[in-house]
Formats: structure tokens, sequence, C-alpha cells
């Protein structure tokens, strides 16, 4: 099989990892897995159906496609909602997990200082690829989770691209490259001069691309500058992936990052299998299986340890422990950015090729335990702090509500809704108070004159510092499934007789919420849903009480219609069909232009062309009804016009044509409109 050309190889890798990832779809386990599995299963040291040239093309291929996607998606929107307090969380997670595997590794490895410090650098990055994958896959990428989540790899991203762009100035390019450090800081001016062009050049370029290209072109041009980059960067001394991931960096600021997203995201499950397949393809079982003690012993201490430091870092920066734990289970991986600092440590010959073999297990080790660990992070961190009887106050933030507080609104999350809701409280002066654990939204609480908890309303003791004992109501509006839920019946045991709102945007969720003790569950979709049906009826002018009916009908019924089930009132649509049959009344101002104007009842026709009967007129508040056909109609006037709701538009239409256009506005083209 070694002879194999690349379409066949190609197909073999493909085909086994549609069959491993339908298994572990099946068995529901994160696909991740399945797609290592894959490679270490067809790679060249287990059955060897893929040679190990081809694999480094893969590898090579996988991870430029790979880095650029991630270096297009990401953004700076954590970083803003955070602040300072996901800077203060990231420094100490990387600080102290790099302390503790120099030390580790000083002590016991016998490696030179250099590859030391670059494998403590690795250990300490988390994979981007996996947790991006497993938020997705849960819908928590807005969550408080997901935001702390994706605001410390941003981070991780950003200083690890800093340190792999400086690293040929201090380290060269190994041993095959005649660069020294010389060549290498000439090389990475014309990095920093290549950046600065392509952030001038590249919003022009865009905007013509925008303007004289297709569809085609966009998804065209996102994998040029993928290549591109990678190309440049492997000019310059630097790990081709790391130019694809610049590239996509550089993109990610352009007004085309949406579209060119939204081209690239139904390659990006297919990017991600090709690195994924190739890095375990990379894996020397035959090393793994010769260490499987020491590796087995490394993968479980990295787990433990960066779970327990970053679970550390996230308290420290003022979060909730149980977001911490979260964080920590999904942040404990070590990133595909490790496995190139090891090629490039290994290549500037800090470490010998064993130790490379044995990393590329190790990193793929932490990667499939990692990616079972993450989904179940929630019930861990809820089962750690269950027996918990209270939780400390956040960094040193007052934790308790004004005492005075009595029949108050406690409001869960100062998101959108909950921000939209301190304002209309405030201005109707209804006392309220916010329980909010982002430390970044307390100044601009406080600043609306919102009192304010920080903490995990998860917590018992959270809930009665925001005085839940006199409250009157409680509305929910966090983008966290499960801490919405916990939330519900913590409320509902406490105060039996308390208002509970629950905002979700898991329509799964409406019947558990309700059963939990929610007075009212906000679908977020669906009430989008209701709101547009809504205007669509208004406009063919359904009566104001029937489509309000219809509103509460399906409220009513636990948006039994749009989902599927039996409404509260079954014959509730049947009616609506019935009403949009009807005869109707609609009212229209008669503007200057209207070829109405000066014209009598009977010149106009109004019913022959139409079918639909002018009834009445107010002209200077005073009303006629019943006009004569010879009325004449006149600027200002107001008509009150009786018909079904297609004559009523006609009608419509035909009175809003202008004085010019009158003659030409025929029988004919009002039954053709």
């Amino acid at each position: 099989m070694h002879d194999a050309g690349f379409l066949s190889q190609a197909a073999i890798i493909f085909s086994t990892a549609v069959l491993m990832s339908l298994i572990f779809r099946v068995a529901k386990a994160p696909s991740i897995i399945g797609f290592l599995f894959t490679g270490m299963v067809i790679g060249p040291t287990s059955w060897g159906f893929i040679d190990q040239h081809a694999v480094e093309q893969f590898a090579e291929v996988g991870l430029v496609l790979l880095l650029f996607t991630i270096g297009l998606e990401l953004s700076p929107a954590p970083l803003m909602r955070l602040g300072k307090y996901i800077l203060i969380a990231t420094a100490t997670q990387m600080i102290g997990v790099m302390v503790v595997v120099v030390t580790t590794l000083a002590l016991f490895s016998g490696l030179e200082p250099t590859g030391i410090v670059l494998l403590a650098i690795a250990i300490a990055l988390s994979s981007t690829a996996i947790a991006l994958k497993q938020l997705s896959d849960k819908g928590e990428i807005q969550s408080s989770l997901g935001n702390i989540t994706t605001g410390i790899l941003l981070l991780q991203d950003v200083f690890v691209i800093a340190v792999m762009v400086l690293i040929p100035l201090f380290l060269g390019s190994g041993e095959e490259s005649t660069n020294g450090p010389r060549e290498s800081l000439i090389a990475f001016l014309s990095l920093l001069a290549v950046i600065i062009i392509a952030r001038k050049l590249l919003p022009v370029f865009i905007t013509q691309l925008i303007r004289y290209g297709g569809q085609e072109f966009s998804a065209l041009f996102a994998v040029m500058m993928a290549f591109s980059g990678a190309w440049g960067a492997s000019l310059a001394g630097w790990p081709p992936a790391l130019g694809a991931c610049i590239a996509g960096l550089l993109l990610a600021n352009a007004d085309l990052r949406h579209q060119l997203v939204a081209e690239i995201t139904p390659f990006r499950d297919v990017f991600n299998a090709l690195f994924f397949i190739s890095l375990g393809m990379l894996v020397n079982l035959d090393f793994v299986f010769d260490h499987l003690a020491l590796l087995l012993l490394a993968i479980v201490g990295t787990l433990l340890l960066k779970a327990a430091i970053t679970t550390a870092a996230i308290r420290v920066a003022g979060w909730p422990l149980r977001l911490g734990i979260q964080a920590g289970l999904g942040l404990c991986t070590v990133s595909e950015f490790g496995y190139i600092l090891a090629m490039v440590a290994n290549q500037a010959n800090a470490l010998p090729d064993a130790t490379l073999d044995g990393i590329t297990g190790y990193i793929v080790g932490t990667m499939i335990v990692g990616a079972i660990l993450f989904p179940m992070g929630t019930k861990i961190a809820e089962r750690l702090t269950r027996n918990m009887k209270k939780q400390g106050p956040s960094r040193t933030e007052p934790l308790t509500a004004k005492h005075d507080l009595e029949d108050h609104v406690i409001i869960v999350g100062f998101g959108v809704n909950g921000e939209n809701l301190v304002h209309v409280l405030t201005a109707t002066h209804i006392e309220h108070c916010v329980i909010e654990m982002n430390q970044g939204f307390i100044k601009k609480i406080r600043d609306l004159g919102a009192s304010v908890v920080v903490g995990d309303a998860t917590r018992e003791i959270i809930l009665s510092h925001a005085g839940i004992e006199r409250a009157r109501a409680i509305v929910i509006a966090v983008n966290d499934a499960g801490a919405t839920r916990r939330i519900v019946s913590q409320a509902r045991r406490i105060r039996p007789d308390i208002y509970i709102a629950a905002r979700t945007y898991y329509i799964d969720e409406y019947d558990t919420l309700m059963e939990s003790g929610a007075n009212i569950v906000v679908p977020a979709d669906f009430e989008a849903s209701v709101k547009i049906f809504s205007h669509v009826l208004e406009e063919f002018d359904v009566p104001k009480n029937i489509l309000g009916a219809q509103i509460s009908a399906v409220r009513a019924g636990g948006y039994g219609v749009m989902r599927g089930k039996s409404s509260s009132s079954p014959e509730s649509m049947q009616d609506l069909v019935k009403v949009l049959q009807l005869t109707a009344t609609q009212t229209f101002f008669v503007p200057e232009i209207s070829v109405a104007c000066n014209k009598t009842i009977a010149e106009l026709d109004l019913r022959k062309k139409t079918g639909a009967t002018i009834i009445a007129i107010v002209r200077d508040r005073t009303p006629d009804t019943n006009p004569e056909p010879s009325t004449t109609l006149m600027a200002n006037d107001v008509l009150v016009l009786v018909g079904a709701h297609e004559q009523l538009q006609s009608a419509r239409k035909l009175l809003q044509a202008a004085t010019h256009l009158g003659s030409a506005y025929t029988e004919t083209d009002v039954e053709e409109e």
C-alpha cells in the first residue's frame, strides 16, 4: 500500500473518517476523538495504509487550513465584554502552568533550557479547535462559559503567534537553514511590512472583490489567502501554519469577514477532520506502547494540573468556582499550536527526535481525554460545588444588595435583555437589583443606578443576598441552559410564591423550565416568530382583537403550534384562515398627489375597479357616512373602505397612485396586481 497514489490515500483517509465519525456519533462521543483514532489506525506505525511522506503532506495541509479558519474566526468581542479580568485569568493560568512544567522538566528531563521553555509554553496552551467545536455543538459560544473560554483561547493564540514569530530571531531556523540572526531579523521586519501593507490594501481589494466578484470569488480568495500566507511564512523561515493563521487574522478585521466565514464554514469540519486525522497518523504507536505508563502519567497529570490552575486563575479573576471548574475542564488539553512549537524546537535541535515522538503521542492523548471531559464539565462542576453551603465574594466587590429593597425585581444576567429591563424598571421607578458575575459589567450596572450582587445565581446564598425572600419577581436572562434550570429550581424552592420569568434559546428547555417552577418561559426564537407573524398579519388588515387572540393562543399553548404539538385552542389556526377570507375595514388618508383628489366617487369608480367600497368620508374631523356618488374627494380626506383583504389591497394601490399616473391605472392593472 506504500505505493498508493495521492487519490487512493485521500479516499482511504476520508472513507475511514466517515465510518469512525458515524460510530462515535452513534456512541454520542466527540467526533474529534474518532478522527484521532482514525489517524492512528491507518497511519504508518499501525496498519500502514498511508506512507510517512504522505502523512507529512496531509498534516501540513490540514494544519494550514485549520489555523487559517481559527485566525479568521477569532474575534476580540469576548475581550471587549470581559475587559481586564480575562487578561488576569489568562496570565495567571499560563504563568502557573509554565512554572510547574519548567520546574518538573528541569528536575527530571535532562533537556536543554530552550527546549524546556518551548515545551512549557506548548503545554500551557489549550486546543482552540476542540474547545470551539465543543462549545458550538452545545450552543454555548455566547454563554458566560463560552465568553471566558474563547477569551482565554484568543489571548493564548495571540501570545503563541508572537512567540513563533520571534523564535527565529533567537534560534535560527534549524540545521538546514542558513539563516542567522541578521537574516531572521530581516525576515521579521519584512513580515511586519507585509502585515502593515496588507492591512492598508486588503480593504480596497476586498471592496472591489465584493463589487465585481461573486460567491465563488469569495471562497477562492479565502483559500488563496490561506496558502499564500503559509507560503510567505515558509519563505521567511517560519512554520507555514503560522502564516495561514496570520492571514486569517488579517481578514478577521475586514468587512468581508462574515462572508468569508460563511463560505469557509461548510469546509471547516473537513479541515478539522483532515488535521486531526493527520495528527493521529503522526503518532508513533511503537513509542507509545514502549512508554505507555510514563505517557499516561504525563497525560493525567497535565489534565489535572491545567484544570486546577485554570480553575484557580478564573476564580482569582473574580468568576465563580462553578464557571472556573467548567472552563478548567474545557481548557485542560494541549493545543495544536503546541505541536508546532515542538516541531520548531526539534528543528532548532532543542528537542531530540525521540522526544518529539513522545510529545506527539502525549498531545494526542490530552486531546482525546480532554474532548471527553469537556461535555462532562457542567455535571462535574455541579457535583463538586453542590455541598458548598456558601460561596465567598468575588474579588473585593460588595456582595449584598440594598437592605431596604422590598417587593423588587431580581434580574439575573446583564446581557441585552437584562440591560433593557434595567432601563425600563428604572424609568418606571420599580425597585430592582442585578445578579452578575461578569466583572466587566459591574461598573456599568452601578452607573445606571442599579443595585448589584456579584456572584453565581445558582448558589442559594447569592439569591439570598439579592433579597429573594423579599422580592416580588425574578427574571433569568443568562445564556446557560443548565444554570437557568438550577436558578429556577432554587428560586421556586426558596419562595413558592415568587413570579419567575426565564429566557431560553433552546426550545427543548421549555417544558423542563416550566416543570421546574417558572411562571413564564420565553423562547427567543419563537418570540421573534410571533413578532414577525403579527406584523405580517397587520399588513393584511387582520383586526387587532383577532390578532391579539391569536398571539395569546400561541403563547398560552406553550408555543405548541410552533413546536408541532397540539395547541390549547386547536381551532385557532382554522379561525385565523377564516378571518383572512372575511370582509374587513380600512382607513386611507388622501394625499394631494393621489389620483382620487378632485374626483367624485362615481368618477373614481373604486368599487368597479377593485371591489372595495367607500362607506364614509372624514373631512375636517366631521364624518360623512354613506356618501353620495356625486361627492367630490379632496386632499386630506380620510376614506373608510370596506372589502375583502385582496380588494382593500388593490384599492390602496390605486389610491396611492399619483395623479399623472391615474389615466394609466386601469381595471386590468388592478387584476394583474
